[in-house]
This record gives C-alpha cells, sequence and structure tokens, in this order.
C-alpha cells in the first residue's frame, strides 16, 4: 500500500510543474486607451465641464470611479492633470503601456498688427507651450496649453499645425498567455504521463493483491502404491 500511494504522489508530482500557471497583470485596469476621436477630458464628473479632447491612441491612468465616470490623471509630475472621462469613452487595458502620455510643446506665435510701427515695438513673441488636447469653441479650433506654468487656450492659428505620432502599442498583451501551440503541447505530454503512470500503478495494485495460486496436482502414476 505504501508503494501505491509514493506512486501516486509521484504522478501528482510530475504533473505540478507542467501546468500553465496563469500570469497577473501588473496593473489590472489601472490604465485606460483613447482609441476614438472627441473623447474629452472633463474637468469635474460632468459632460458640461469639458476641458479638451484627448490625444487619440494615448491613456488616462484610472484613480477611482465617479457614477458614469472614472476619475483619472493625465501626464506626471507638475504637468499633471486631475479630472475625469466617461467610462464608455475609454478602454480600460491590462497592461502598463510604455508610453502612456502624450508628452509634446507646440510654439505660440504671439503678435499684434501695425505695420506702421516703429521698429523698437515688439510685435511677434514666440514661446514654447506643453500641449494637452484640442478644444473646439465654436468654428474655432483652440489648444489647451501649459504655458510658463499657467494653463489655458490658445488659438490653433497662432501655432504649427500638430505633429506628433501615434502611440502603436498593443491593445492587449499577448505575451502573458501561453501560445495555443503551447498550451496543446503540455496537454498532450500531461497525458501521455497520465496514461502511463496509471498503468503502472494498476500493474502494482495487481501485483501486491493478486490471489495465491493452489498447488498444482501430481500427475497420476501406476508406480506410486496405495498408502493404508
Amino acid at each position: 500500500m505504501k508503494f501505491i500511494l509514493s506512486l501516486l504522489f509521484c504522478l501528482s508530482a510530475a504533473l505540478l510543474p507542467l501546468t500553465p500557471q496563469p500570469v497577473k497583470a501588473a496593473s489590472l485596469s489601472e490604465w485606460a486607451r483613447i482609441e476614438s476621436e472627441n473623447i474629452y477630458f472633463y474637468s469635474q464628473a460632468d459632460t458640461d465641464s469639458g476641458l479638451f479632447i484627448l490625444p487619440r491612441t494615448y491613456f488616462v491612468r484610472l484613480t477611482g470611479e465617479s457614477g458614469d465616470f472614472y476619475s483619472v490623471e493625465y501626464l506626471k509630475g507638475e504637468e499633471a492633470l486631475h479630472g475625469f472621462c466617461l467610462q464608455s469613452d475609454v478602454t480600460p487595458v491590462d497592461y502598463v503601456p510604455e508610453t502612456p502620455f502624450l508628452v509634446y510643446r507646440t510654439e505660440v506665435v504671439f503678435s499684434i498688427e501695425g505695420d506702421d510701427l516703429p521698429d523698437s515695438f515688439i510685435t511677434e513673441y514666440r514661446v514654447l507651450a506643453d500641449f494637452y488636447g484640442t478644444f473646439l469653441y465654436g468654428s474655432s479650433t483652440y489648444y489647451y496649453v501649459s504655458l510658463e506654468g499657467l494653463f489655458g487656450y490658445v488659438a490653433a492659428s497662432a501655432c504649427p499645425p500638430l505633429d506628433y505620432p501615434l502611440n502603436t502599442e498593443h491593445t492587449e498583451s499577448e505575451s502573458q498567455q501561453p501560445t495555443p501551440n503551447q498550451s496543446t503541447g503540455i496537454n498532450a505530454l500531461n497525458i501521455v504521463l497520465i496514461c502511463a503512470l496509471s498503468v503502472a500503478a494498476i500493474g502494482a495494485v495487481y501485483f501486491l493483491f493478486r490471489p495465491a495460486r493452489s498447488p498444482r496436482p501430481q500427475p497420476y502414476s501406476d508406480e506410486q502404491e496405495d498408502v493404508f
């Protein structure tokens, strides 16, 4: 019996390392991707408080929920903004993006009209601003920027055309799951081991508990004498 128990224990120990273990995502649903156009970042959990349209293909970090909204963070450090996004507008992901936020600077040109002004008058001033997103006001487009520590809007016409790359990171983390071929191979090997060890166990049981054989009868011979 001890031999059988040891054999079954070996069977379990042999199969355990071959079973693929699920890999838990580093930060499940901590990030959400902007996959559509015209997705607003709101200052409050209210669709009337839109600050700007988030750049498509980038991410927001989820910090909580408020009704139909996620509370989110966009950018980090001193540039970080805390606000809200509609849950239906963003797509949570189960991985940590390498480039979650768009870090982009645009040039803003401030100018005044007056061709007849003296040369000592400064009629044009150029400055770099951190770009956050676009904002539609009537028929005009504005950019929401951070300009020397101040947040606000500048006319898109005062800036060169936007030229930033789209984020091409995958929307799913494929490396965390075993491929179909790997999973099939592991299952097949498990089946072979189970069959082989089961046969060995059955053989051991039969060997230990088989019935004892009766002594074979000796053939009768005329030379044997009757004993009284």
